[in-house]
């Protein structure tokens, strides 16, 4: 047995904190990133298991679900992969690449986790007894928080499969919250000298390089955190209840200020309304 003293003090925010449970502040903080980690592989799981869990308690669903959108060949995949960090996803060149949905968990800029949703590709004179199934592979799009749509803005027909891809999204019936939010990326722009995009509200991007993923990210978080409801705040916490661990599962956590004075610390958090009751039930003050 080790008779080594366990390290009892640890520093974050602006103060000192003293422990006693032999769980270093630092350790516990892994320990409970690791644990929502391991959250976030089991929603991934059953959404690759199952596709219609999109459908159900959408409120209640933790983790937005992100839907991209576009042409077979836009790049599609390899902007998830690039999004996402996920190296097993090897884009592949050729029509339906993409042979069925398949969920992908990312982070935005403020940890908020996020899962990206890899649809079919577009693909233009699509014969006639291919089409109720490729729409049908849609469907699932109603339930998304957000759509992106990613266009190969250096194709001769991008104009044209932009006006493809929006007609069938309106006829997906589709919330108007949702319609109205779809967030166009202009893929591809390094096959563009000095590409300048016509359109003000699209962001470009080139997916293979990395260039503009920053700012694309930033787009996703706010529109997400506008169209789920979610709440950017700040929570007092006991540092010696379960309110911080809570926090760490049912939430994003972004900043943690300990206050050693009096063994509380401010929490800086993004939380759902759902999880925001459940907390104000669970720790009344």
């Amino acid at each position: 047995m080790s008779t080594k003293t366990p390290d009892k003090k640890f520093i974050f925010g602006k103060g000192n904190f003293q422990i006693l449970t032999g769980e270093t502040f630092m350790e516990m903080q892994y320990r409970l990133l690791k644990e929502k980690e391991f959250k976030i592989r089991n929603a991934l799981e059953k959404l690759r298991r199952k596709r219609s869990v999109l459908r159900t308690q959408r409120r209640r669903r933790e983790f937005p679900v992100i839907s991209v959108m576009g042409y077979t060949n836009c790049g599609k995949t390899t902007l998830i992969k690039a999004l996402t960090g996920d190296e097993g996803l090897q884009p592949q060149d050729g029509l339906f690449a993409t042979l069925d949905i398949t969920a992908h968990a990312g982070y935005l800029p403020s940890h908020l986790a996020v899962i990206y949703v890899d649809t079919i590709g577009f693909l233009s004179e699509l014969p006639h007894d291919l089409i109720e199934s490729f729409s049908a592979t849609l469907d699932d799009v109603a339930y998304s928080d957000l759509i992106v749509h990613v266009r190969d803005i250096s194709h001769p027909e991008t104009v044209l499969q932009k006006a493809s891809v929006l007609s069938v999204l309106k006829n997906l019936n589709l919330p108007s919250h949702l319609l109205d939010s779809v967030v166009e990326v202009h893929n591809k722009v390094d096959l563009i000298e000095r590409y300048q995009s016509p359109e003000t509200n699209a962001i470009a991007v080139s997916a293979l390089l990395g260039y503009g993923l920053e700012e694309l990210k930033g787009e996703i978080e706010r529109t997400v955190l506008k169209t789920t409801g979610k709440n950017i705040l700040t929570i007092k916490v006991n540092l010696g209840g379960p309110q911080l661990s809570w926090l760490y599962k049912e939430a994003t956590v972004q900043e943690v200020d300990v206050m050693p004075e009096d063994g509380t610390a401010n929490v800086k958090v993004i939380i759902s309304n759902s999880a925001l009751g459940k907390y104000k039930k669970l720790f009344p003050q």
